[in-house]
């Protein structure tokens, strides 16, 4: 008996504690589609436009670009792990 409700008290403050924490990302679901098809509503012949993308110019493009590819060459290398297989 006492198994079945310590069982039961677990399992009913896993469940409140699983409905509390909040997470980043249902939190930003769906933001991304929402600006892509605000885009599109706004221009729907962007795809077929030569024109130039505003935001950044060219030398903050530059700066941001360098920051991430050295970042990434100085990012360590994970090795998956190895897996033997025998047969007896």
């Amino acid at each position: 008996m006492k198994t079945l409700s310590f069982a039961l008290a677990l399992g009913l403050m896993l469940t409140a504690n699983a409905c509390a924490l909040r997470s980043a990302v249902n939190e930003q679901w769906g933001r991304s589609q929402e600006a892509t098809r605000a885009a599109q509503v706004a221009d729907p012949n962007a795809p077929s436009s030569d024109a130039a993308v505003e935001g950044l110019d060219a030398m903050s493009g530059e700066a941001v670009a360098k920051r991430y590819y050295e970042g990434q060459r100085n990012q360590s290398t994970r090795q998956a792990p190895a897996i033997t297989i025998t047969g007896d």
